[in-house]
């Protein structure tokens, strides 16, 4: 029985692997759907609202205008798409911004910034993680830095957004 459940326990993180290898490699390729500016002004909605639902309308039909809508679900899928470059077999729970703009901005020399806390659970465990990541821009380029992850296992440095990446304007 503890064999099979370990073997099952392979199995998913081989598929997991699988998955993630034919998803797109560059965590840039995921945020093609915004720019910098959109990205945020997502960041600043959250960060007004952090009790903020993730629909709305399922709170009230008479909820606010659709482009608030979604608010909330763009934030969870830009959050989730920085943990995919940091550790690509991690599961995303929740995450919320913890300051913006982020007081470290000056030494990136950013214009704009946003410290943002990513839980997630790890590849095999249920145990939750979390990581502060800084996210900086500059024109129509974004980059972030790990400041703080307590997962035993060790962030991918060679994450994309390690380094100045540029957006469509």
């Amino acid at each position: 029985m503890r064999q099979a459940l370990w073997q099952a326990k392979g199995m998913l993180l081989a598929i997991s692997l699988l998955m993630s290898l034919t998803l797109p490699g560059s965590a840039a390729a995921q945020f093609e759907f915004l720019t910098v500016k959109e990205i945020f002004e997502v960041i600043d909605f959250v960060a007004d609202h952090p009790a903020s639902p993730a629909d709305f309308k399922r709170v009230s039909p008479f909820g606010p205008d659709e482009t608030e809508t979604r608010m909330p679900e763009i934030f969870a899928d830009l959050a989730g798409s920085i943990l995919q470059c940091y550790h690509q077999t991690a599961r995303y729970r929740l995450a919320d911004v913890m300051q913006a703009p982020w007081d470290g901005q000056v030494q990136y020399g950013g214009d704009d910034s946003a410290l943002i806390r990513i839980r997630y659970f790890g590849a095999i465990s249920d145990n939750v993680y979390e990581m502060d990541v800084a996210l900086v821009s500059r024109q129509d380029q974004i980059r972030a830095a790990v400041l703080n992850d307590n997962s035993p296992v060790d962030w991918n440095p060679n994450c994309q957004l390690e380094r100045w990446t540029t957006l469509k304007p």
